[in-house]
């Protein structure tokens, strides 16, 4: 990112904001109804395209892999969907010009 953007914590986000958080890569499960492990951490890049009740779209700029081994499933220009309390739980944060 360049010297001119900061990053805020997030508490409302609004339609065109540029989000950033972190959430849990998952391997494949083992058995038909067998729990997924986690394989690492990755952070999402994303701007915010529309709401949904309680959905928020997401529109991907970056995926970045933090930790672990395993596979980015994202692509840039892919549309997400993802509950508000699952990027708290990952500390959402804004981009801001400054």
């Amino acid at each position: 990112m360049s010297g001119s953007k900061n990053w805020t914590p997030c508490d409302a986000p609004s339609i065109n904001d540029v989000l950033r958080w972190t959430e849990p890569m998952w391997a494949k499960p083992r058995k038909p109804r067998g729990r997924r492990d986690k394989t690492g951490e990755q952070q999402v890049v994303a701007r915010l395209i529309g709401k949904d009740r309680d959905l928020l779209n997401l529109m991907v700029i970056s995926v970045k892999k933090l930790s672990g081994h395993g596979y980015v499933i994202m692509i840039e220009g892919d549309e997400i969907r993802r509950k508000k309390t699952s990027l708290d739980m990952g500390e959402c944060h804004k981009q801001t010009q400054g």
